[in-house]
């Protein structure tokens, strides 16, 4: 039964890999970037040189305009993505990782300070003159960045569990279309009966009874053997 179970969440694992990166890649390359956000000024020179001074309203264009948010399952056919700048950019859409990477790359080809900052469920810029949003402010922190790596993580003095489950739901679940939830769940469904099936082939009752039928039909004599050809 043990060696079911290994086997179960070995398969479950896998199979939930497969149907929700089909590229695999993609998953690795965003956990590196999630790590290491690829800031690249060089990649926004052209559109940086085109934007105002300002900060707040190159953050208005930026994301109005250049990166108009989309879920992570419209940008790019997958759950969660963290791209670089460059895939950003060519995306033309995304996410708040992409929106972030985007601006702050902006930001730093112009030479105005800005810092990375996330919570549980959002990544987002701040530089001089921010102005704080429910969504965007200092008691919603969990780590920040600014050019170096993350800041230890430190537990957010806003933190509502249920709106974060509310807010991962509407993240990751409802734009999930609909075939990959079949998917999904039917693969993990066949899966969980295979499981339940081998299980019981292998209990030892049904061996005995299994053997026991093998034994006796050996044991048998056939016409051959009982009688000679006919």
């Amino acid at each position: 039964m043990l060696f079911s179970r290994r086997v179960l969440v070995f398969l479950a694992l896998s199979w939930g890999l497969v149907a929700l990166y089909p590229d695999p890649t993609v998953l690795l390359t965003s956990v590196r970037n999630l790590l290491s956000p690829r800031i690249e000024a060089d990649a926004v020179s052209v559109l940086a040189a085109s934007l105002p001074d300002e900060p707040r309203a190159i953050e208005s264009i930026v994301l109005d305009e250049v990166v108009p948010y989309a879920t992570d399952w419209e940008a790019a056919g997958v759950p969660w993505s963290f791209p670089s700048a460059a895939e950003a950019l060519r995306a033309r859409s995304g996410d708040c990782e992409s929106r972030a990477v985007v601006l702050a790359s902006v930001l730093a080809a112009k030479g105005i300070p800005y810092e990375l900052r996330m919570s549980f469920d959002h990544i987002w810029v701040d530089y001089p003159g921010k102005v704080a949003t429910a969504l965007e402010n200092d008691a919603r922190v969990l780590a920040d960045r600014d050019g170096g790596g993350w800041s230890a993580l430190r537990w957010p003095e806003d933190l509502d569990l249920s709106r974060e489950a509310r807010a991962q739901a509407a993240i990751y679940w409802d734009p999930m279309p609909a075939g990959r939830k079949v998917l999904l769940f039917g693969g993990l469904g066949v899966i969980a009966l295979w499981t339940q099936l081998a299980a019981f082939i292998a209990r030892p009752g049904f061996a005995r009874a299994r053997d026991g039928r093998a034994i006796e039909m050996r044991r048998s004599p056939t016409p051959w053997t009982a009688g000679g050809p006919s």
